[in-house]
């Protein structure tokens, strides 16, 4: 009996032990598989690598960019002079009104008028300008990201002053300057700007520089609206970028009106498959269109002209800008313009002892208690708010 009590407890271990090695088998690989993925997860740059890979191979990448694009900063003497304090130059306070604004958009664009040369040069205002550095810092500080440069007024102080101004932004990488250049290279370089997965060309030209002949050995210095070049330029440009945008610097002076000249190269931008025109130049604002591509059937929006942002000049029409407002989406590679505004501007000034202080303000931000210390007389805000009405078409006019 004793041994065949032993035989069965013997089959019974023989039984029991592939079981309890098969259970500790499993309870090991558990175990370590728990480890490896608590392992993995303490090293996430191995997951978010894997993600990104992913991503990169099948999913488009999608973005949205809201943009904002001022007039004509236009720098009398008499800003200059409201500036200076001992000898230095704050020209901060003049947009600080502004600036939230500003801020708040992932892109921000303004024309500089007039040349930032600098104290390499006597600062000047009209006819031959010359700018402090100092301004560049301010639309720095507000939050400007792009500075349109090709104007009728490049020219003023010589190539000497579009070296400077190119000085100036060179030691301000964090922006982007546009329209002048220092060589026939940078002339044939077309200037790219990716925000938040969207890529874009920005292209700047003036229709002339106020007679100032463009020296015959540097016929690069200025970008100059010229068919072939603008045709070279754009072309190239819509192969590498998903959205276009050109500044022309164009149009008759103080005049509301859309001349033959901005018609004749609307068409050739829209031909070209440009997105976006925004132009300047001429001291008050102008019409704001979709402007539809007979061809291909393609929108193009079109800014006739944001007017002045800030100057010195004494018409009451002068003294009210516009800024742009748009919103840009990028979905499953498609590009569409999901807003287009057209936001008035009041550029304000009063006297400030022997001196003037100026600065900017939204048009619906602009009180009668401002409008009344306004130093030019008729300025309120439904003068204003009536003559954008008839310049500007409801669908694109933001009052609000």
């Amino acid at each position: 009996m004793k041994k065949e009590s032993q035989s069965k407890a013997n089959n019974i271990l023989t039984t029991l032990i592939p079981v309890f090695v098969a259970i500790v088998v499993l309870i090991v690989l558990a175990i370590s598989g728990t480890i490896a993925k608590k392992n993995d997860l303490k090293n996430p740059d191995v997951i978010v690598e894997e993600e990104t890979v992913t991503e990169q191979v099948t999913e488009p990448k999608n973005g949205k960019v809201t943009m904002i694009s001022v007039g004509d900063n236009l720098i009398h003497n008499t800003l200059i002079e409201g500036a200076e304090n001992n000898g230095s130059y704050d020209f901060k306070p003049f947009y600080e009104n502004i600036a939230p604004v500003i801020k708040a958009a992932d892109i921000a664009t303004i024309n500089q008028e007039t040349m930032l040369g600098g104290n390499a040069f006597e600062y000047t205002g009209y006819p031959l300008f010359n700018s402090p550095w100092e301004v560049g810092d301010a639309c720095i500080d507000a939050g400007f990201d792009v500075f349109t440069c090709a104007t009728n007024h490049s020219l003023d102080k010589g190539v000497s002053g579009i070296n400077k101004e190119i000085e100036y932004f060179s030691n301000h990488p964090q922006v982007i300057q546009i329209g002048v250049n220092d060589s026939q290279e940078k002339a044939d370089t077309i200037t790219y700007y990716e925000k938040n997965n969207i890529k874009f060309a920005l292209l700047s030209y003036t229709y002339g520089t106020n007679g100032i002949p463009i020296p015959e050995d540097k016929p690069w210095c200025v970008n100059m609206l010229n068919e072939e070049k603008i045709t070279k330029d754009v072309t190239e440009a819509r192969q590498n970028a998903d959205v276009v945008i050109v500044f022309p610097h164009w149009g008759i002076e103080n005049s509301h009106n859309v001349s033959d000249q901005q018609k004749k190269y609307v068409k050739l931008f829209s031909d070209l498959g440009v997105d976006i025109v925004i132009g300047s130049h001429s001291h008050v604002i102008q019409p704001v269109e979709w402007y539809t591509n007979e061809t291909t059937g393609k929108k193009m929006l079109v800014y006739y002209s944001l007017g002045n942002f800030i100057s010195h000049q004494i018409d009451k029409d002068q003294l009210c800008g516009g800024m742009a407002q748009i919103t840009i989406e990028k979905n499953n590679n498609e590009i569409t313009i999901t807003n287009a505004k057209l936001a008035p501007l009041v550029c304000h000034y009063k006297k400030n002892g022997s001196k003037y202080k100026f600065s900017v303000y939204m048009l619906k931000d602009y009180t009668d208690e401002l409008a009344a210390s306004h130093a030019q007389s008729g300025i309120t805000y439904d003068y204003y708010a009536n003559m954008c009405k008839q310049v500007v078409s409801e669908e694109f006019l933001n009052l609000n």
